[in-house]
């Protein structure tokens, strides 16, 4: 990661050729991504297990989309959502 503003260090990412950007975090740096709209594309997997409380990625109500899903047979599902 680039030191300095973040939402100009990805925007300039995005601004090059070449494929998509796939980002794997923490909550707190997917928070900021989400905070700063500077993702794209939401994939979200939801795993049929309780684990009790976890970190939260939105801090405001965000609006979504679901553009596809994928049922996989261990009972895991991909949902992909899109910015509304």
């Amino acid at each position: 990661m680039e030191n300095g503003d973040l939402a100009s260090a990805v925007q300039a990412m995005k601004k090059k050729p070449g494929k998509d950007i796939m980002v794997y975090g923490g909550a707190n740096f997917v928070s900021s991504l989400v905070a700063l709209n500077l993702i794209d594309e939401y994939y979200i997997f939801r795993h049929p297990v309780a684990i009790g409380k976890g970190l939260p990625i939105f801090s405001d109500q965000k609006i979504l989309n679901l553009d596809s899903s994928i049922n996989y047979k261990n009972g895991r599902i991909l949902n992909k959502y899109l910015p509304a």
